[in-house]
């Protein structure tokens, strides 16, 4: 499943979700990333994980991509249930149940 994300919109989603567009090692903690696979992906030993370290990692390209796949999945659940109530709403307002 984590294969069909573009890596772009993961990026994306990424620096949406940290709010930087590097991982701090204190921060990757915060995201269930073990200090091993911190270490494995920092291909520039600093204390900070680069965007394309993310994506290039596959253990950690698919941990992001899990958590944009669930984050999706609420937002599209929210919208559903938001129409069905405006729906709902409308039908009300149309057969007079709604009024006052």
């Amino acid at each position: 499943m984590s294969e069909s994300i573009n890596a772009n919109v993961l990026k994306n989603f990424i620096v949406n979700t940290v709010g930087l567009d590097k991982l701090a090692r204190n921060q990757a903690q915060k995201y269930d990333i073990d200090s091993d696979k911190f270490d494995k992906a920092n291909e520039n030993d600093n204390n900070f994980l680069e965007l394309d370290e993310i994506v290039n990692d596959s253990d950690l390209y698919a941990q992001f991509a899990t958590m944009y796949t669930e984050e999706m999945k609420e937002k599209s659940e929210t919208e559903d249930e938001e129409k069905a109530k405006d729906e709902k709403n409308r039908v009300n307002d149309k057969s007079g149940a709604g009024a006052a």
